[in-house]
């Protein structure tokens, strides 16, 4: 992976664009609208000037909040179209579905309700992988707020989520800069083609989900692991657009709720690189790396155990004891190993390093959590969330 993330490029936005913010209506699915970081939401998503903003809520009784939330905006002078609608359940899915039965222009954005666009070219900037018509959707470049400092139990947690972006920042443009592949369009925000999204397959099966032969489901979760799928079997390539135009900003990081998020992204892994592998099988011909590199590897990468393994055939090998091998380099090898994929986050963030020998315990930590979330894939509860 680390020698293929210099191969990546982002997409440069053209001099005469054919997509602009006119031709975008951004999609906002949420249970709680009175939530914090909701207002600010809304604000950066408005200061790009989509077309129109669609909030979908979970509830009827949920209308007049989202109503009150986006009621200062309207009288702002704001450029874009603001609706609300709502489902009769707190599904994230059937929310987004609701939306995008509604949208008139090409492209859609999905952008979670707790999540900010810090530059005010963002929508222009994620538009321009998009003139290619060969590209159905876009990844988006993400970061989570350091919003806790000094050495407390409360930074440590919002170091780890920060990693946790960090890490897959890198594992996505890795994999796109080789065959196009990504483990996963993420639905932080993620931009894509109306037609495609508006297809009756899609939406049924969208809302209909079911895994492990058809036993288990309808899924709520897993929803932009579904939609990355959808692109591949329709034969669509996917970007991951990673600059500073393109970042969005979000909130991660809190204990107890962000074990919760752990073991939901892990049950995640299991059920849909198991789709992705053996129910739809595209993936094995349209990303062969992304196969071998993201797919396979999910399914083995238990570090715990193999490093700890690795360390025992290494100290017990005749090399170790008659060649003068020391187990010290091999240690070291496997913590640079862990650490490179953070650089980025250390020299933002540099009064992290404190934190770094209890990212190293996490990282072992999390063997378990993916451990337990195989033994529990069928429980599809979105753990973290608030419904």
């Amino acid at each position: 992976m680390v020698a293929f993330w210099v191969f990546y490029k982002p997409t440069e936005i053209p001099e005469s664009p054919t997509l602009t913010p006119d031709d975008v209506t951004v999609i906002i699915p949420t249970v709680d609208p009175n939530n914090k970081d909701f207002e600010e939401c809304l604000r950066t998503c408005l200061a790009n000037s989509p077309r129109e903003l669609i909030i979908v809520v979970g509830r009827r009784q949920l209308l007049d909040e989202a109503e009150n939330a986006v009621a200062k905006f309207r009288t702002d002078g704001c450029k874009s179209t603001i609706s609300v609608t709502f489902t009769e359940s707190p599904n994230k899915r059937h929310q987004v579905i609701r939306a995008v039965e509604l949208v008139k222009t090409p492209i859609l954005v999905l952008l979670d309700d707790h999540v900010f666009w810090p530059s005010p070219n963002f929508l222009r900037s994620v538009l321009a992988p998009l003139e290619d018509p060969k590209v159905g959707g876009v990844g988006t470049n993400k970061r989570v707020r350091r919003t806790e400092t000094g050495f407390t139990t409360k930074s440590f947690w919002n170091m780890i989520g920060a990693l946790y972006l960090e890490r897959n920042n890198f594992n996505a443009g890795a994999t796109n800069a080789v065959d196009g592949g990504m483990s996963c369009i993420s639905g932080r925000t993620s931009v894509h083609r109306t037609q495609v999204l508006q297809q009756k397959e899609f939406m049924e099966g969208f809302k209909n989900e079911r895994f492990f032969f058809g036993i288990f489901g309808p899924l709520n979760a897993d929803d932009d692991k579904y939609i990355t799928r959808y692109y591949v079997r329709k034969g669509y390539t996917v970007k991951f657009q990673i600059c500073e135009d393109a970042l969005i900003e979000t909130t991660l990081g809190e204990y107890p709720k962000y074990l919760s998020q752990c073991l939901r992204w892990a049950r995640t892994t299991w059920r849909s690189n198991s789709a992705s592998l053996f129910t739809d099988r595209s993936v094995w011909k349209a990303q062969p790396w992304c196969v071998y590199a993201v797919h396979l590897t999910s399914f083995v990468n238990f570090s715990l155990f193999y490093d700890a393994a690795l360390l025992y055939s290494y100290s017990h090998s005749s090399y170790c004891h008659t060649l003068g091998g020391s187990l010290k380099y091999l240690v070291l090898w496997i913590l640079a190993g862990k650490t490179a994929k953070s650089i980025p986050h250390f020299v933002k963030e540099p009064r992290d390093l404190i934190f770094l020998p209890g990212y190293y315990a996490f990282t072992y930590f999390h063997s378990l959590i993916k451990l337990y979330a195989l033994f529990t894939f069928p429980d599809t509860n979105w753990s973290g969330r608030q419904l």
